[in-house]
């Protein structure tokens, strides 16, 4: 049998696959993450992934007829009629899912010998490019885009604030001033949305299909025979080339020079993106220092991070960030290697 159709390796397991899986399905519909994110129906970006990664697997010698079910389920659901009034954000979500999902699969069978995250990024960055240029040729193209993502967001906001409203009128009719704190909050969430989450969609949009691609490359990579590249590393694990600092120098130093205020939301976008691509290398440098072994403890440790998020969010982006330089993972191994045999990982 041949290297691309070997079986799966035993250790790729479903429980935190499922689980990762109904977190990226579910958040994205709880009203802080709903105020922010471009697609809240997130199968839109998933399931043409999850088919792009079967025509890649299809062209190594893989299923056609799991293929063809994957493609035919992601014809099904882009098919599905908009509601009425949200046409154009619909019509801008299934084309950016089928953007991404192309790029990712045309990466796929172009670029064999990178890993899953150079694929991810070349992916994005592609589709970012094509995107670029096909609002290039309509005038003022990015700023009805931007403003379709605006009142989007304004919708929703709108939406959950008259529930918020019935709620509270229902549930602390004793306690007014907690009534009006509430509301005066849920205010301030609709205004911040519609001024800085609307910007910053570009960057959004990508952390979302980043998200999806990987969700898509794991759960092909348990549902087919066919290797597209290695499963995905552990959390502890994750890194990335250390060329992409200057991404985010580039983009802080947009941001707070008063000469390139023209380009202040080009700076923004790439803030936030490769932001949390070095929180996130944070988060590996934590697990690694902190091992965690059991689903439960894992689960705890996310969460604890959630729920500190104003604490745990430039933690880990310093760590993520002075990584770069200071590589404190190779820094540990070191000190325990010149500990002795006795020191535990």
């Amino acid at each position: 049998m041949s290297d691309a159709l070997a079986a799966p390796p035993r250790e790729l397991g479903w429980t935190r696959i499922v689980l990762a899986l109904a977190a990226f399905l579910l958040l994205s519909h709880a009203p802080v993450v709903r105020a922010a994110a471009p697609v809240v129906n997130t199968m839109l970006l998933l399931v043409p992934a999850i088919a792009a990664c079967f025509i890649a697997g299809w062209w190594n010698g893989g299923s056609l007829t799991l293929m063809l079910a994957w493609v035919a389920l992601a014809g099904l659901l882009l098919a599905i009629p908009a509601t009425p009034g949200s046409e154009a954000y619909t019509d801008l979500a299934r084309s950016w899912g089928v953007l991404v999902a192309g790029s990712l699969g045309i990466v796929c069978i172009l670029g064999q010998r990178r890993f899953f995250l150079g694929r991810a990024i070349a992916a994005i960055g592609f589709a970012v490019l094509i995107a670029v240029i096909g609002m290039s040729f309509a005038p003022h193209a990015a700023v009805r885009v931007e403003g379709v993502f605006a009142r989007e967001f304004q919708l929703r906001n709108s939406t959950m604030l008259t529930q918020w409203a019935h709620g509270f009128s229902t549930a602390t009719n004793i306690a007014p001033a907690a009534r009006e704190w509430a509301a005066s909050r849920a205010i301030l969430l609709q205004h911040a949305s519609a001024t800085f989450a609307a910007p910053l969609y570009p960057a959004l949009l990508a952390l979302e299909s980043m998200a999806a691609c990987a969700l898509a490359w794991a759960l092909y990579h348990r549902m087919s025979r066919a290797r597209l590249g290695a499963p995905l590393a552990p959390l502890r694990e994750f890194r990335f080339s250390d060329e992409l600092i200057w991404a985010l120098v580039a983009g802080m130093t947009i941001t707070v020079l008063p000469a390139l205020s023209a380009m202040w939301v080009i700076g923004a976008n790439l803030v936030v993106f490769f932001g949390a691509l070095y929180a996130l290398r944070g988060f590996g440098v934590l697990a690694w220092f902190f091992p965690q072994t059991s689903l439960g403890a894992q689960m705890a440790a996310g969460t604890a991070a959630v729920l500190l998020f104003p604490v745990s969010l430039p933690l880990t982006l310093g760590l993520g960030v002075t990584d770069t330089w200071i590589d404190w993972r190779r820094r540990l191994r070191t000190a325990r290697s010149a500990a002795g045999p006795g020191a535990s990982r």
